[in-house]
């Protein structure tokens, strides 16, 4: 028994949860931040296998994925980071930019929706669905285009967030150039 004690001491010891953040997940940061996006997704890769509900992980993971333009890896990393915490906006809206980039602007307009569902005051969510709802894209009859609906999703959103952020030179320019598609 005195031999099993110390054994199984040990054996917690070398076991971490400790709390602290997980090394690699620290490294994959710093490297990230260096600009090392391949080193980075190494060292990410193993922190999300080591802890599998670290969004963190996965968000910086997805974001070394982007930058190396490995979209599929990049979207999915997104995904699990939803996994972890639906209710988090973040990943919501990491996901809707990489739809952009791909073109998925059907996509991207659902994803931000629920953004702003999910957060009404995220003026960069409100902004980028104001603006890429006037990009032509696949509507449901097959057809591309922007449609009217379309167009006052747009006014909707940067109405929104003109009231946020009133002073916001972006916001207003953005606002005013739809207004006069809209011929307001």
């Amino acid at each position: 028994m005195r031999r099993i004690l110390p054994l199984a001491f040990a054996l917690l010891a070398g076991c971490g949860g400790g709390g602290g953040e997980n090394a690699a997940l620290t490294q994959g940061k710093a490297l990230l931040a260096e600009g090392k996006h391949e080193a980075a997704a190494v060292e990410l890769k193993k922190a999300v296998e080591r802890d599998k509900n670290s969004m963190e992980g996965w968000m910086r993971l997805g974001d070394a994925y982007r930058a190396l333009k490995k979209h599929d890896d990049a979207l999915s990393a997104y995904v699990a980071a939803k996994r972890v915490d639906r209710h988090s906006v973040a990943p919501h809206l990491a996901h809707a930019k990489m739809q952009i980039e791909l073109g998925r602007i059907r996509e991207a307009i659902l994803e931000l929706t629920l953004v702003t569902e999910m957060d009404p005051k995220n003026l960069e969510a409100l902004v980028t669905l104001g603006r890429i709802s006037q990009l032509p894209h696949k509507q449901t009859d097959g057809s591309t285009g922007v449609t009217k609906l379309d167009l006052e999703r747009a006014e909707m959103n940067l109405e929104a967030a003109a009231a946020l952020a009133p002073d916001n030179a972006e916001v207003k320019k953005e606002l005013a150039g739809l207004r006069a598609k809209l011929g307001k």
